[in-house]
């Protein structure tokens, strides 16, 4: 009997852990909302690359369903304005024709910084983003 009351005791303590307050779900809530733009790190390739201010940089805005929609294209060549991301992995994907595009993304003191992963930078380079609206 003391066994299977242990046992009830464990499923319903790991059943908990699928709660709205879990942490992934934080996560997934901290990154959904429209995102701004407003600086970039570019480097000339000898370290000396600082963050420069975007005035009116554009917007991403983030989907609990795992979409991300831009006030720009995310390909160079076409007109890609959504795509997915994966808050698990921290990664945007877009596939752009003939190459697919990966940006890792991490959230750092209440900004969104993004940065190429696929293709990668030869030297620094990334976009800081702000919140404006959740």
């Amino acid at each position: 009997m003391k066994i299977l009351l242990f046992l009830a005791l464990c499923a319903t303590i790991s059943s908990c852990s699928t709660a709205p307050n879990s942490p992934a779900d934080l996560d997934t809530k901290e990154i959904t909302g429209k995102w701004q733009l407003i600086e970039t790190l570019a480097d000339p390739g000898d370290g000396s690359g600082t963050w420069q201010t975007v005035e009116n940089g554009r917007t991403l805005e983030f989907s609990p369903n795992g979409l991300v929609k831009t006030s720009g294209s995310f390909c160079n060549e076409e007109e890609i304005n959504e795509t997915s991301y994966d808050n698990a992995e921290k990664m945007i994907s877009t596939d752009c024709g003939e190459k697919i595009i990966e940006l890792r993304y991490e959230l750092k003191e209440g900004d969104l910084f993004i940065y190429p992963h696929n293709p990668r930078c030869v030297e620094a380079c990334g976009s800081k983003y702000r919140k404006i609206e959740d």
